[in-house]
């Protein structure tokens, strides 16, 4: 089953425009319990996550994607501490450390930024519960699930530039 070009760009512009509604949630949730800083950082961490486009272009090396993609990570890990609101945010997240890194560093990555999820949701909650646990494993598979589909379709590109082509209209 081939995809059309429509389906993925609508794929990729749900994921964006959903993780921007839960951002927008965090935020506002922060803001309404009076932790205007927390609520700030937030919005620092979607302006530069938006920004991302401007370090993942066709670059010589990928340092500068990299630093953005730590940038990014350390940023969203520092606010899950902060906030259960913002734990749920991990998804975008994946996506961009399976775009970003080179397979071997993509998954360990996603096996990372997903236990720190879960660590994140269990602590703020006061115990770890199955749902706690489910749904950071369940946004790791569907990142994988959704990264690997544009890879299959483009290997040979993959192979020769160590990582997936971009999803189409981005």
């Amino acid at each position: 089953m081939s995809r059309s070009p429509d389906v993925l760009r609508l794929l990729w512009w749900a994921v964006h425009g959903g993780s921007g509604a839960l951002l927008l949630v965090a935020v506002i949730g922060a803001a309404r319990d009076g932790r205007a800083a927390v609520a700030v950082t937030g919005l620092l961490l979607g302006a530069l996550y938006a920004a991302g486009p401007a370090f993942t272009g066709r670059l010589r090396g990928r340092a500068r994607e990299r630093a953005w993609l730590v940038v990014v990570t350390l940023l969203w890990t520092v606010l899950s501490a902060l906030s259960p609101l913002f734990t749920w945010l991990a998804f975008p997240i994946l996506l961009a450390a399976l775009y970003v890194l080179p397979l071997w560093a993509a998954m360990f990555g996603v096996a990372v930024l997903t236990c720190v999820s879960a660590a994140a949701a269990s602590w703020h909650a006061g115990g770890v519960s199955a749902a706690l646990v489910a749904g950071p494993a369940a946004q790791a598979v569907a990142a994988t699930v959704m990264w690997a589909g544009p890879v299959t379709g483009s290997r040979s590109r993959s192979r020769v530039r160590g990582r997936p082509a971009r999803p189409p209209g981005v």
